[in-house]
């Protein structure tokens, strides 16, 4: 490494030192808003779902948007799966089909399906998303709130006698020796 890489290298890393202490503090607040649902099963989109309240922590609203929208999706298209049909391009199909054939309540139809609004904008990046830093940051909190509402009812759980219990098995990979992997989001 030559002298002018060694001083970009330190002055880098000064200025990653100084944003972090200068944004310690907010960042401990925004995570706790969001702090996130702990365990889930551990699925291909369990490590981006655990990217969501980081973005949001870390004040990247526009990425915690999107994202949560994305991990609403995957979500949707597993519960699809996982209760034996195909799923179809339409989010807002498969929600209501979902709702329908009662694998969900009225109530987390309508958590998805304002986690969804606006989602081509988001991810599309359209002319019309929110440039107002506060508002896109209510947005973000908005949306990975919701996320985490979503996950903690599907993939509720309880703790008994030191094992963990999920609601609803099926959408669980549980192993005959009775354990079931899992993604921890502590």
């Amino acid at each position: 490494m030559d002298t002018q890489e060694i001083m970009q290298k330190v002055f880098t890393e000064d200025g990653i030192k100084q944003e972090f202490e200068q944004t310690l503090s907010s960042r401990v607040e925004r995570y706790l808003k969001v702090k996130p649902h702990g365990i889930v099963p551990l699925t291909e989109f369990a490590p981006v779902s655990a990217e969501c309240p980081l973005l949001f922590r870390d004040g990247h609203y526009y990425g915690s948007v999107a994202l949560s929208q994305a991990v609403a999706e995957a979500i949707v298209k597993f519960l699809c799966v996982k209760n034996g049909w195909k799923p179809k391009k339409s989010f807002e199909e498969n929600v209501a089909n979902m709702e329908t054939r009662q694998f969900i309540s009225k109530d987390l139809k309508e958590k998805f399906l304002k986690l969804w609004e606006r989602r081509d904008d988001y991810h599309h990046l359209n002319l019309t998303i929110e440039t107002d830093r506060r508002k896109i940051e209510t947005l973000a909190y908005e949306k990975v709130l919701l996320l985490k509402e979503i996950e903690s009812e599907v993939f509720k759980f309880s703790i008994v006698d030191g094992k963990l219990v999920p609601e609803n098995r099926k959408y669980w990979a549980l192993q005959q020796n009775g354990t079931v992997p899992v993604f921890l989001k502590l």
